[in-house]
């Protein structure tokens, strides 16, 4: 469905033809020149006084992260990844901000509130206190990478338009032509978004759902919702929600269109010109799922502040799915704020990189929407150095540094490689392919198998597609898998796929059956899994060595449980997924001697299973 007929459809929904009833301008706000345009923003936003008076401010606010890409089936749910207290601080005076936030994560019961304070002096940035993102974790100070950097910078111009207002009136050189969206960018159904993930319990994988009544219908006679869902949410004005997400048209009789260069993609204001309100911003920028995407931001509820006019409540979304939601509860305009605010970490450097920075700022929403929710996995935005971990004879696992916190297992055949599991950026797969070859010279990749569709396993496969490997999913994520390898060419982060366009071969594996990839020495043997995390969840064997990988079946967790010195769940019983694991090893009749789990480098062995599982001492 194109965008025209996607906002035509929501239109009756949330009542925009209201907008119809303003009178026009005397000047078509089309017909606006941009000097005027800019004019009315400054004016919408208290004045050209007020706005060259603003040298600082502080916010309260709530902040919610969504993300597509995590829901319970291949494509399909938009998942409340964190929620945020925030108290920021900007000095515009002096290119400073900080943000104290807690997050709590996805899980009930796991994870827990993490305090992490963001510091951004000049062109260097610095975290403080407990966090894990972009893998920078445990209580201390760090500085930040420049992906993050980047990020936290983007995202702070975003939900504040006054800044960028304030460069263009510093130098009118920055307003450019009008840079409409292309018209091929991928924009999110309905019917994909929904379910909605508010949290997942990390012991039983049940999750709280909000749905309409067709998603239930369809679904709750089933094994997988009898076992997956412990509570569904039934919201009244569940459409009218979403619609008001994605019904963020704006009335061209009455709103211009100011855009303001930018190295990513220009940004574009929509200006009321008869209020001078800013009511939406439109750029674009990548997603690992969808590619290039329009980035919107919505500001709602405008209300003014010792004279300066601010949004209290924010909106963001990537292709038509919500990303970000904010709740400004306080604003304070030019406080005096303590010496101390600013004040870097005694002993901490920051290290700037460039190309780091330019990708952080390419992939800023995405990355933020993952690092909120403490997924270290969302650090692989730089090219990795990859060593090789031996686990048996041609079997090795793939150690990235940095890492994303997904390991790739790598089998040699006789007649080519067969990798397991890509994780979540192209970076790291362009730097695996790079040691294949050299470890082994004239080898071809010729199958790259998914545990699952989930973006940190699998969005970083295309460029083992495009080194012509032929990719192994659970049948239940062909279609997605398709789509996602013969999307358009990304013109904002170009990956080894778009800059090789080769046809794509996408196997599925039967629901009831196994899938072979045969070798004298090295056979690998794909078995679907039934598993509540998602409908998609596969699991492979190096079979000779008898070495089973797996993707979010708690082997990794495990792994991680042992180094602390600890066998058994704090409860005695195991998690979920870790009795759908031996169920599978049953059912197939399986006898392996080591798993290795897709989030941690260090195996299993059997025996440390089956005492987690209470079967041994």
């Amino acid at each position: 469905m194109s965008r025209i007929r996607v906002t035509i459809l929501l239109i009756g929904l949330v009542g925009l033809s209201s907008c119809s009833q303003q009178p026009a301008p005397t000047v078509p706000a089309a017909e606006l020149a941009p000097e005027d345009l800019l004019a009315s923003a400054v004016s919408g936003l208290g004045g050209r006084e007020a706005l060259e008076r603003l040298a600082t401010f502080t916010v309260e606010a709530k902040r919610t992260r969504y993300v597509m890409g995590q829901g319970p089936e291949p494509g399909i749910g938009l998942h409340r990844y964190s929620m945020s207290d925030a108290a920021l601080s900007h000095d515009l005076a002096n290119e400073r901000f900080r943000g104290d936030f807690t997050h709590t994560g996805q899980y009930i019961g796991a994870g827990g509130q993490r305090p992490v304070t963001e510091l951004v002096v000049g062109q260097a940035g610095y975290v403080m206190g407990w966090n894990d993102f972009f893998l920078q974790n445990a209580a201390s100070n760090e500085a930040m990478t420049p992906e993050r950097l980047a990020t936290t910078v983007k995202t702070e111009r975003l939900l504040n338009p006054h800044i960028l207002v304030r460069e263009a009136l510093a130098d009118p050189a920055l307003i450019t032509d009008a840079a409409p969206l292309p018209e091929n960018l991928r924009w999110v159904q309905a019917d994909e978004i929904f379910p909605i993930t508010l949290s997942r319990f990390r012991e039983t994988g049940k999750r709280i759902l909000v749905s309409n009544e067709q998603y239930y219908k369809r679904w709750e006679n089933s094994r997988y919702y009898k076992d997956s869902v412990a509570e569904r949410v039934m919201f009244e004005s569940g459409p009218a929600w979403l619609a008001s997400w994605q019904a963020s048209a704006v009335d061209e009789r009455t709103h211009g269109t100011l855009t303001l260069k930018d190295d990513v993609y220009p940004i574009t204001l929509h200006v009321n010109t008869e209020t001078g309100q800013i009511d939406k911003l439109t750029t674009m920028e990548k997603d690992y799922v969808y590619g290039d995407v329009a980035l919107e931001v919505t500001y709602l509820d405008w209300q003014s502040f010792d004279g300066v006019r601010f949004p209290t409540h924010i909106k963001v979304t990537l292709a038509g799915a919500p990303s970000m939601d904010v709740r400004r509860t306080e604003i304070r305009v030019n406080p005096g704020l303590d010496a101390g605010t600013f004040v870097a970490p005694e002993g901490v450097t920051y290290q700037h990189d460039p190309d780091r920075w330019a990708r952080g700022k390419r992939l800023s929403q995405t990355l933020q929407s993952y690092s909120y929710a403490a997924a270290a996995r969302a650090r692989a935005v730089v090219r990795p150095a990859v060593t090789g971990k031996e686990l048996g004879p041609g079997v090795h696992l793939a150690i990235p540094d940095p890492t994303d916190a997904t390991y790739t297992m790598i089998v040699e055949q006789a007649n080519g490689i067969v990798i397991v599991e890509p994780g979540f950026d192209d970076l790291k797969g362009e730097a695996i392919i790079d040691w294949i070859g050299e470890q082994f010279p004239g080898k071809p990749i010729t199958h790259a198998i998914l545990s699952h569709n989930h973006a940190d396993h699998a969005v970083g496969v295309r460029p083992y597609a495009a080194a012509g490997a032929a990719v192994v999913v659970h049948e239940a994520g062909v279609a997605f898998f398709e789509e996602l390898l013969t999307r358009p060419a990304s013109m904002i982060l170009p990956d080894a796929l778009d800059r090789n366009p080769v046809p794509a071969k996408v196997i599925g594996v039967p629901a009831d059956e196994i899938y072979r990839i045969d070798d004298e020495d090295h056979p690998v043997v794909v078995y679907p899994v039934y598993n509540r995390h998602t409908s998609d969840m596969v699991i492979v064997a190096a079979e000779n060595e008898r070495i089973l990988y797996l993707g979010d079946l708690y082997i990794g967790a495990l792994a991680r449980m042992l180094k602390r010195g600890e066998t058994r769940s704090p409860s005695g019983e195991p998690i979920f997924s870790a009795v759908e694991l031996d169920a599978a090893i049953q059912k197939f009749g399986l006898d392996p001697v080591m798993l290795v789990g897709s989030h941690d480098a260090e195996p299993v062995s059997v025996r440390d299973f089956h005492v987690y599982l209470g079967r041994e001492d």
